[in-house]
């Protein structure tokens, strides 16, 4: 099987070069590329074309958020793990709402960097115990299958269950139709339904009302 290409997005060299170390001889890895900032990033990006992204929220210019969001939009199956020193649950709200993969504190340890980097891998999401805590208060209020979703992806549902065209869907939530077959896919995988008419009923008992 062929490892997994990573991109590490950070302004300290010394966060870099200890995560590069830290993969240094795991077959599951590879890094394919680093950068100090966003704009360093999308020049190196064509190139490198990465499968999961390990970025700090907090860089020189766009913010990690920023560039979550655009490689989102761009990149959507590109997967990310955000690292943070901050506590504030605004940002990470914003990363679960556009559909950041993961978040964990940039002074955790090895461990929990291999082990979210693992779920990526396994396409699982994981977000560390503290960042768990404000998600489940923040989903206060929506039922246990409505909390998985980002805000996108139920902007998606509702646009399904007006019966759109994918195409129809993209225009309507100004995104590409490669991105709304990833929201679609990452919504079923989700929710573990097999077909559209789970996702239309799970959309009526939910009252998703259409866009």
């Amino acid at each position: 099987m062929n490892p997994l290409k990573v991109f590490l997005v950070d302004d300290h060299k010394l966060v870099r070069d200890g995560i590069r170390a830290m993969l240094l001889g795991n077959l599951s890895f590879k890094i394919v590329g680093t950068a100090g900032n966003a704009d360093e990033f999308f020049n190196k990006l064509p190139e490198t074309q990465p499968d999961l992204c390990v970025v700090d929220i907090q860089l020189p210019g766009k913010s990690g958020v920023e560039l979550a969001a655009w490689l989102k939009e761009n990149y959507p199956k590109t997967k990310i793990l955000v690292l943070t020193a901050m506590k504030e649950d605004a940002p990470v709200r914003a990363c679960r709402e556009i559909g950041v993969e993961g978040m964990i504190s940039k002074d955790s340890g090895k461990d929990t960097y291999m082990e979210a980097l693992e779920a990526l891998k396994a396409n699982r999401t994981f977000y560390a115990g503290q960042f768990t805590e404000l998600l489940l208060k923040a989903a206060q209020g929506k039922s246990d299958k409505l909390a998985l979703l980002s805000e996108r992806e139920i902007d998606f549902v509702k646009a399904f269950s007006k019966g759109l065209s994918h195409k129809e869907i993209a225009d309507h939530l100004h995104i590409s139709p490669r991105t709304v077959e990833v929201h679609k896919k990452n919504v079923m995988d989700k929710l573990q339904f097999k077909n559209d008419v789970e996702l239309l009923k799970f959309a009526l008992k939910e009252g998703l009302e259409p866009l």
